[in-house]
């Protein structure tokens, strides 16, 4: 941890370097583009395209000033310069990688790159949030150091001084002869007072630290999404594909819980869920953002965001629940009034609102089907998606793997109808 930079001054440093390492990315992106269809390489020129697209969105993010106190959790002083070397670490190790690729004549590892990609973009979401309490922190490391540093000092001084009157007469002599000038004493204008605090340190805090309430009621919040991501993943997905066969994947930290399934040969997002601390006062502010955002996702990929905040302006409130995009679902949640705010028009948000809501419940697919065969004992595909929200393909694949499992089996004779084992 270098103690020598402050902890302001760092965060907006790593900014810059951070926007200037993804244009150079970007840049050689292109390039790289190039390659792979020369080589007529077209899954890695696609994905390769799509990777421009969202380094595109990370440069946007890079060149906003508020990146500085924007931090979807809190940590100590040895926290955030940990997260801080991360946030420099990945761009710098995705710009190698590019490299890489363009100076060998091999394919193109666009796993490796889209992996580094996503940290990428996590580390966007995750840097840790400046407050009082470890800016003095910060201050109070730097006083102890400093403090160390004059005792260290005091003590190399006295063993020297301890060692001249042990010493012989003559070395004593000889020692006086050419001592004075080299040996330098302490001075008390050479040791700073270690409680001071630069002025500017306020200047910098944009954002107090979160009040105990808030804080309490973030953290129930956030647990109660815990374990709703881990107890029940998405069985299916925004297009209306069976998806519980695939992995999900949950991120969590202080503030903020995410999951995420990834598919292909490339292990690109097919679908994130995302819920994290940000709050945003102006409309036109969060209308930005988010169709920044939207920009950034492709065909075949769908997000649905939660931005978490203690209150919501009244105004952004009525914008949201107008919002609806295909490919983007959009949530803002109001911790003091435990109020998810959405377009409930919108079909694909009501799909997956459950993991954004503390009291939402999800009937499970195997329930559809027990509720079926209670009601009528046999049943067909299209049954299943009258009820359930899969598509045709989609439903087939469900009740494919419950007869694969022998909880289901095909009686039909014309048509495939279904009920349960024997």
């Amino acid at each position: 941890m270098d103690l020598e930079s402050h902890p302001t001054t760092l965060q907006e440093e790593n900014r810059k370097t951070v926007h200037e390492l993804l244009k150079n990315t970007h840049s050689r992106i292109e390039r790289l583009i190039q390659k792979t269809y020369q080589q007529k390489d077209s899954a890695a020129t696609s994905q390769l395209r799509q990777l421009r697209t969202r380094i595109t969105g990370l440069i946007s993010e890079a060149e906003k000033k508020e990146l500085d106190s924007f931090g979807s959790h809190t940590g100590n002083i040895d926290d955030f310069y940990e997260n801080e070397e991360r946030f420099v670490e990945t761009p710098t190790m995705l710009l190698q990688e590019v490299d890489n690729a363009l100076a060998t004549d091999e394919n193109v590892d666009v796993f490796a790159i889209s992996d580094l990609v996503d940290k990428m973009d996590m580390g966007f979401s995750h840097r840790i949030e400046l407050t009082n309490k470890n800016l003095s922190e910060y201050e109070n490391r730097i006083g102890s150091k400093k403090q160390a540093e004059r005792e260290e000092k005091e003590i190399r001084e006295k063993e020297q001084k301890e060692a001249e009157e042990k010493a012989p007469a003559e070395d004593k002599t000889e020692m006086s002869e050419t001592s004075p000038s080299e040996i330098k004493t302490s001075s008390t204008d050479d040791i700073e007072d270690e409680t001071s605090v630069p002025s500017d340190t306020q200047a910098h805090i944009k954002k107090d630290e979160l009040d105990t309430e808030t804080l309490s009621k973030l953290y129930s919040y956030i647990n109660i999404l815990e374990e709703k991501f881990e107890k029940q993943p998405p069985e299916v997905s925004y297009d209306g594909e069976y998806i519980a066969d695939k992995q999900w994947k949950v991120e969590l930290s202080k503030r903020s819980v995410r999951g995420s399934i990834k598919e292909g040969r490339f292990k690109t997002p097919m679908l994130i869920v995302d819920n994290y601390w940000k709050s945003v006062d102006d409309k036109r502010d969060i209308i930005e953002m988010i169709q920044a955002k939207a920009s950034t996702i492709e065909q075949n990929q769908y997000m649905s965001l939660c931005f978490i905040s203690s209150s919501w302006d009244q105004s952004i409130k009525d914008w949201v629940r107008t919002y609806s995009h295909q490919r983007l679902g959009f949530f803002i949640y109001d911790l003091l009034e435990d109020d998810l705010v959405y377009n409930e028009n919108d079909e694909n948000n009501r799909k997956f609102a459950f993991w954004h809501s503390t009291n939402g419940t999800r009937t499970k697919l195997a329930q559809i089907v027990d509720q079926l065969i209670e009601d009528e004992e046999y049943f067909d595909l299209n049954d299943v998606v009258d009820h359930s929200g899969l598509n045709l393909r989609g439903a087939k694949k469900f009740i494919d793997s419950l007869v694969k499992k022998k909880a289901l089996i095909d009686v039909g004779l014309d048509s495939p109808k279904y009920t349960r084992s024997k």
